[in-house]
């Protein structure tokens, strides 16, 4: 069976000699007619492996006898990798609007006490679509704000739209914080304490069930909500800290995991004292906002990663130092932390966000190169991941998880050299550009048109989403939540203050 070949356009590989061909082309599928072991080619079972990666005229002399897809007037990127956002968010977007914590306290109410099956699997099928029109392939969420583990099945329902949609997607699930916590399943009635013991048993559930499902395409991580939960006023992790550290670490080691976790000031030096072993490359690390230097130095001699959401409320709090980080070695991915409270699943948008954001704190335009901006989208965040060797170029050997970006627009105008397409793409391209989508050899989206016969329709979805989120906000009570902020209009903050 000859490949099929997509014909680019510029080729942006974001390969080990972060090769830009234009034009280029992506052949995706079985090579019977190439044994040879050049760079550009490799041998492969699958039908959904990049086969050779390479200029256009090249690989179309290559293969005669290829399926061609036409995308010459598109930009072929690699998939994105979104490394961290929530499940549940999608439904919960602009609650109590200018509330700050208030928003926390109702969302974690909404999922622990107000959410059922229909909840989860209605958001996970909107999350799935926003992401794979905005050309994320590859994604990590948490089942809720923090993890939702009185019963697996909420996992279970999360992922459905990730299935339905052809997605690759990472659950994670682990402890949540403030433990024991009360959970209540509406589908059942059933009221439930969870403490350590239930969450790792629940998590150990999720893996069983779910990783590996979808062809390979789902996964799970060992995600608790917070690398240390709790610490002793002088910084050393709490014992209940310390068993979920020793907890976490072993189950992820057993069955060969990735752990991931959010981490604030203090905590990761509370965890190498604690339970050093945590720290490997297998473990990455949400927004590090306040992380001390000496915090960063460890991350980068143990090969902890970090995913940076330059949008986030950790952010604006307190910053985390991204270029500080890079330049220790520290492998940093720019992430979404979406969908909620204010933000989206748009993870080229946030690219450009994350670079301005260093440039100002820093008085220095020359920080963040485009390139650098992209790996950090794409090869990083897959290392962070632990997906390095399946997603984050268009290398032979990967998986065929190729995105399109039509250039055919005025904001991508003109046209002048190949030299310009990642700054291009980094600086001005966006998720409503995203024309095509091809995950694991399958065309996910074409012509801007989703290709998933699995998958509900948009109406459906929308549906679906709109009863869930209702049912949910009115089983806690939270109608108030849906009401504008009476300093909405004429104010410079919320709260009051006029100009």
């Amino acid at each position: 069976m000859a490949p099929t070949v997509l014909v680019g356009g510029t080729v942006v590989t974001v390969d080990a000699d972060r090769r830009v061909l234009d034009p280029g082309a992506v052949a995706v599928g079985v090579d019977e007619s190439h044994s040879d072991s050049s760079a550009n080619r490799t041998q492969s079972d699958d039908a959904d492996t990049i086969v050779a990666v390479g200029p256009r005229d090249e690989l179309l002399a290559d293969y005669p006898d290829a399926e061609r897809m036409d995308l010459s007037e598109h930009v072929l990127l690699p998939g994105l990798v979104d490394s961290h956002g929530h499940a549940g968010h999608g439904l919960t977007k602009n609650l109590l609007e200018g509330g700050g914590n208030d928003w926390l306290d109702i969302v974690k109410e909404i999922y622990f006490e107000g959410s059922g099956t229909a909840f989860w699997r209605a958001e996970g099928r909107l999350a799935a679509l926003e992401r794979l029109r905005a050309g994320v392939t590859t994604s990590l969420s948490y089942v809720g704000s923090m993890p939702r583990v009185d019963d697996p099945k909420f996992a279970d329902a999360a992922v459905t739209g990730y299935r339905e949609f052809g997605l690759r997607h990472v659950v994670g699930v682990g402890p949540p914080d403030s433990l024991p916590a009360h959970c209540v399943d509406p589908d059942s009635g059933t009221e439930t304490t969870v403490d350590l013991d239930h969450a790792m048993a629940t998590t150990e559930a999720v893996v069983e069930e779910l990783h590996g499902s979808a062809d390979g395409r789902i996964q799970v991580a060992v995600a608790p909500s917070s690398l240390v939960p709790e610490m002793d006023a002088d910084g050393s992790a709490t014992a209940a800290s310390v068993a979920q550290l020793r907890k976490v670490t072993e189950l992820a080691g057993r069955e060969d995991l990735a752990l991931h976790a959010h981490a604030y000031e203090g905590e990761v030096a509370a965890a190498a004292a604690a339970k050093p072993e945590v720290l490997t490359e297998r473990l990455s690390l949400a927004h590090c906002a306040g992380i001390s230097a000496e915090e960063v130095a460890l991350m980068a001699e143990n090969d902890v990663a970090a995913s940076h959401g330059p949008l986030t409320n950790a952010y604006v709090r307190n910053r985390f130092p991204v270029v500080e980080a890079m330049k220790q070695g520290v492998t940093v991915a720019v992430s979404t932390d979406g969908s909620a409270p204010d933000r989206s699943f748009d993870l080229l948008s946030q690219g450009r966000i994350a670079a301005q954001l260093q440039r100002a704190h820093h008085g220095d335009t020359s920080l963040l190169p485009a390139g650098r901006v992209l790996e950090a989208m794409t090869v990083d965040a897959a290392a962070a991941l632990g997906l390095a060797d399946k997603v984050g170029s268009l290398t032979p050997g990967k998986r065929a998880d190729v995105v399109a970006v039509d250039r055919r627009s005025a904001k991508l105008g003109p046209a002048l050299d190949s030299g310009l397409t990642v700054p291009r793409m980094v600086g001005y391209a966006d998720g409503s550009d995203v024309s095509f989508v091809m995950v694991d050899g399958a065309v996910r989206l074409r012509d801007s048109e989703v290709v998933a016969p699995e998958a509900p329709p948009l109406e459906t979805v929308l549906d679906d989403a709109n009863e869930a989120a209702r049912t949910a906000i009115e089983r806690v009570d939270g109608a108030d939540a849906l009401e504008p902020h009476p300093d909405l209009w004429g104010a410079v903050r919320y709260g009051g203050e006029t100009e």
